[in-house]
Parts: C-alpha cells; sequence; structure tokens
C-alpha cells in the first residue's frame, strides 16, 4: 500500500490526507541567476554568520535566499514566495521564528537564536509518491553526527530526530501550487532552561549531549550537503542503503507504540486505529512503517503517528 495524495475515494478520510506530503524530489537549480529577496515590510538581513546572503545562496545551490533575524514562520514565507512566482529552489532562514510550528498545527518552540530554523521551497509533484520527511531526517541525523563526533542520532517514524530518547530536531513538509516545502528545525545550543517542558517525548538539545555550542552556519552547510543526495534522488522510493541505515537509526525498532492513524492489513482493506498498542518494525521503500498489534498481526502504518508507550 502506498501513501496516496488527492484523496483516493476508497481510502477513509483520514488517509486521503496523509502525513507524508506527495512530491517527487528534483535536481538542485545550479546555473539559475540568483535572485536575493527583499521584503519591503521586514527587510531580511544582506549577510547571516559572516557570509552575504548572495554567496549563501551559491554555496546552498538555491536560485532565491532570505535570512531573517525574527519572523512568524519560515514555512509560510516560503510559501509568500512560491505563490508570488520567485525563482525555485528557495530558502528562507530565521534566527528566531514567533510561530513556528509541526505537523498537525504543533507549536514549535523556536523563538530563540539558539537553534537552526529554514525552509526549503523546491519544484514538485503532487501526484507522486513521497517518502521525503523521512529521507530529509536521515540526512539532518548524518549532518548532527558529522557536528559533534561520537553522538548518534536516531529518526523517529514519521518525521522527527532523537537524540538519546528525546526529540532534537523535526521536519514538515507541505506541498503549495507546484511545489514542496520541506521546514527543518533543529535545537542546537538551547541550555535546559530554554526548552519546552512537558513534551512527549521530551526536548534536548546537541549542547546538552556534547557540552559545546555548535557553529549554526557550519550545520547548515553539512546538512546541506547531504540533502543534495536527496534531492539528486529520481525515485520515490527510499533506497536500499538508506532503508538500511534508517533501520540502523530506528527510533521505534522493537519499541512498545502507540499508534494512530492508518493502517493496512495485506488481505484486508485500510482502516483507522486510534491508540492501538503495537510492536514497532521496519520502514518499507515506501515509507510505510511495520507493526505487530498485540495479538501478532503484522500491519502496515500508511498515514499517522506513533508514539512511545512506558
Amino acid at each position: 500500500m502506498r501513501h496516496r495524495c488527492g484523496g483516493d475515494p476508497n481510502l477513509p478520510g483520514h488517509a486521503r490526507q496523509p502525513f507524508l506530503p506527495c512530491i517527487r524530489p528534483l535536481p538542485l537549480g545550479r546555473g539559475r541567476p540568483l535572485s536575493v529577496v527583499h521584503d519591503p515590510v521586514k527587510p531580511p538581513l544582506g549577510s547571516w554568520q559572516g557570509r552575504s546572503t548572495r554567496a549563501w545562496a551559491e554555496r546552498l545551490g538555491v536560485a532565491t535566499a532570505e535570512f531573517h533575524a525574527r519572523i512568524s514562520s519560515t514555512s509560510d514565507r516560503a510559501r509568500e514566495l512560491v505563490k508570488e512566482g520567485r525563482p525555485l529552489p528557495a530558502i528562507v532562514l530565521a534566527d528566531r521564528q514567533l510561530a513556528g510550528r509541526g505537523r498537525q498545527g504543533r507549536k514549535w518552540a523556536s523563538d530563540t537564536a539558539r537553534g537552526l530554523w529554514f525552509t526549503m521551497a523546491r519544484p514538485g509533484s503532487g501526484n507522486a509518491v513521497s517518502t521525503l520527511p523521512l529521507r530529509t531526517g536521515l540526512a539532518v541525523a548524518r549532518a548532527l553526527d558529522a557536528t559533534a563526533p561520537g553522538i548518534r542520532t536516531e529518526v523517529k517514524w514519521p518525521n522527527d530526530v532523537m537524540l538519546a530518547g528525546r526529540k532534537v530536531g523535526g521536519i514538515l513538509c507541505e506541498h503549495v501550487r507546484g511545489a514542496v516545502l520541506v521546514g527543518i528545525g533543529i535545537n542546537l545550543n538551547q541550555p535546559p532552561e530554554e526548552l519546552p517542558a512537558g513534551l512527549v517525548p521530551p526536548a534536548t538539545s546537541l549542547l546538552l549531549h556534547t557540552g559545546r555550542p555548535a557553529r549554526r552556519a557550519f550545520v547548515l552547510q553539512r546538512l546541506a550537503d547531504e540533502l543534495a543526495a536527496v534531492w539528486r534522488a529520481s525515485a520515490p522510493e527510499i533506497p536500499a542503503d538508506d532503508l538500511e541505515e534508517l533501520d540502523a537509526r530506528s527510533a521505534v525498532r522493537g519499541r512498545r507504540l502507540s499508534v494512530s492513524g492508518v493502517v493496512r492489513h495485506s488481505s484486508r482493506p485500510p482502516r483507522k486505529v486510534e491508540a492501538l498498542s503495537a510492536t514497532g518494525g521496519a520502514v518499507l521503500a515506501d515509507g510505510a512503517l511495520v507493526i505487530r498489534d498485540d495479538n501478532g498481526v503484522r500491519l502496515h502504518v500508511i498515514a499517522g503517528s506513533a508514539a512511545f508507550r512506558s
């Protein structure tokens, strides 16, 4: 069973709006004229971390770049750029976000310059199967490991990055007008008192595991290099090598889970579940999560979420 988009009438209503956006990553737009966008109301910065906006655009391989000291949401601003017809690919980065958000409209605490908050907008179709949140999560995990040798980050299905059982980063993918928006938030240098309390799983930052601050510019460059491989992929399925690494980095494999969303059995139609008790398994090439319920029945989670059970 593949993730669908556009609303398949044969699926339950919840499945017509899956957690994964449906896109096909396209190659970087190198060679196109660079466009440094300026907002007359809230002008973006002319430089960031000692490098001009134009130089950043060239380094990141994008046609449009905006860097802000503070903005409501990088994803909202990226959406505006797409609707305005600005050249793609594009990046919008902010030192602080006033209204950062995650999946299902959940608030993402990012009104601090101690993290890395940005959104990339790229051409993408809404009719193709997508595994982008997981593949982007893997790119984030690789970049963080390269930034801080000795740590081992994990990827939690469907779109979180974990460190020692705590959430250090998240990915939000959205589709708008022939483009896909890939929002990435990473907690880098927050002390404990700046992290939101009461989350499940709890939040953490890279600083709390390394004891030393990370340079945001360095992390952005490493992440851009890792993401380049994602953009170059011509097939929507997760490559075999990436599947193997996702399995090794999985935060849910073998864990007791509470699953809510849409599941499918090989011999039955898809159905909606709520707080289904199950054990996590492997991720499939189409991005579905394999689970076994408490009766030992193997199911594929094709849309939804998986929370840890105590």
